[in-house]
């Protein structure tokens, strides 16, 4: 079979005996080739030569990332289906660390002294200690993901203890809080907290509903940071709420101009009016409301598997939720515990 094969240098010399020899060079300049002109030996030969000039393309931390996310214009499949919060925490993250180790070959990443040089960049964020750990977590995913695709063999974040440890264990909504938001607050923030209220949603995923979401009796969440799908019904409250409402936006929670929310824009709006004088609630959060959510379901009777399922958390999440942050310090239950076996003598 023959091969036509560009680039290569062809030379004649006459020898010696006045016989004219012809050779074959991978390129002008470049090393003789020694198989048989146009064939598959002869271009196999070639790309060897070609292989072996070409620049080593040396593998570092930040091409590792970049690995991960892909170009802005075109990003990883894997990275995009990961919430767009958690995209945002990473890019964030790995802008600080291209600048802290711009151009380190990978494979020293894997060399003693690395985890010390992690450990160490870590506790200069000591003064915010979870953002430290966002960073933290965003480094050890880069080294995850370049391990699955065995570009290294181990990850050096591996080990290194977290340094923010509080807990939201003691940050319910108490009923009184409750009551004072239903009363007070705008129902452009209003809707939200209900709804999270009612179904231990994330904020994200509630202020992205759209009408199609909601068919009259059922709220249908995608969960963005797991990709669970979700049927909750709505209670009564809810349902009060969302029936009169015109349905002619594509969102079904909207800011007080008619407008769908951006998580800063709700964020910004729910922190000045949960520090307004009127209603001046401290101590808790939005997010809270998810734990608040799980605690009162389990306190009116609910399995952990009922819990899961309607959340859209794992069992194993919910069992960890009310054994590490909530429960433990809910009087209510452990009270019940007691009056169970009084019934019961």
């Amino acid at each position: 079979m023959l091969v036509k094969l560009k680039g290569v240098h062809r030379v004649k010399r006459k020898l010696a005996d006045g016989t004219t020899a012809v050779y074959y060079y991978a390129w002008r300049g470049g090393p003789r080739m020694m198989e048989k002109p146009h064939t598959e030996a002869f271009a196999a030969e070639l790309a060897r030569h070609k292989t072996a000039a070409s620049p080593k393309v040396v593998e570092t931390l930040a091409s590792l990332i970049d690995r991960f996310t892909g170009p802005e214009e075109k990003r990883n499949p894997d990275f995009l289906a990961l919430a767009e919060t958690t995209q945002t925490d990473h890019l964030y993250a790995f802008r600080l660390i291209k600048e802290k180790w711009p151009h380190l070959p990978a494979k020293l990443t894997q060399q003693p002294g690395m985890k010390k040089e992690i450990r160490k960049w870590h506790r200069s964020f000591a003064a915010n200690p979870r953002k430290a750990d966002k960073l933290l977590f965003s480094l050890s995913k880069v080294f995850s993901y370049a391990i699955a695709d065995e570009l290294l063999d181990k990850n050096p974040c591996a080990g290194i203890d977290r340094l923010y440890q509080g807990s939201r264990k003691e940050s319910l909504w108490t009923p009184a809080q409750i009551a004072t938001v239903r009363t007070k607050v705008a129902a452009h923030l209003l809707l939200p907290f209900e709804i999270a209220l009612a179904t231990g949603q994330r904020q994200g995923d509630i202020l992205a509903m759209t009408w199609k979401q909601w068919d009259g009796t059922y709220l249908m969440f995608r969960q963005s940071k797991t990709g669970k799908r979700l049927k909750v019904k709505a209670n009564a409250r809810i349902k009060a709420m969302l029936d009169p409402m015109k349905k002619d936006t594509l969102r079904v929670c909207l800011n007080s101009r008619n407008r769908p929310w951006t998580k800063d824009g709700f964020k910004t709006s729910w922190g000045k009016a949960m520090a307004s004088e009127e209603i001046k609630i401290e101590d808790v959060v939005f997010h809270d409301l998810r734990g608040t959510f799980i605690c009162d379901r389990a306190r009116e009777g609910s399995s952990i598997e009922d819990i899961a399922r309607i959340s859209g958390h794992s069992m194993s999440e919910v069992k960890s939720v009310l054994e590490k942050h909530y429960l433990a310090t809910d009087q209510h239950l452990a009270d019940a515990v007691i009056l169970r076996m009084e019934r019961n003598p």
